[in-house]
């Protein structure tokens, strides 16, 4: 079985500048390792500067593993203002 390996924690520790990346995290989900928590919650609230972008975990209540089944509408109040055009977005070249 092939099983593909990735380490996303230099990006989610030194996020580059500009960029916003939101975590959701399902209040009962079993897939969490209780060290990876700590890990996500002390970058969560360390301070960074201007020179690096932003980490954002949130925990959706009232969901498990399957967090769009269990809690769409949550889910939706998380994600929906994240994905809102803006006009420094928009290029018209």
């Amino acid at each position: 079985m092939f099983c593909w390996k990735m380490d996303y924690w230099p990006l989610l520790e030194h996020p580059p500048k500009g960029m916003e990346i939101v975590i959701v995290r399902a209040e009962n989900s079993d897939r969490w390792d209780p060290h990876i928590i700590q890990k996500l919650e002390s970058l969560k609230n360390r301070t960074s500067d201007e020179s690096e972008g932003k980490l954002l975990v949130v925990v959706l209540p009232n969901s498990g593993h399957w967090v769009h089944v269990d809690n769409p509408k949550g889910l939706l109040e998380i994600v929906t203002p994240k994905m809102v055009v803006t006009p420094k977005m928009v290029s018209l070249s």
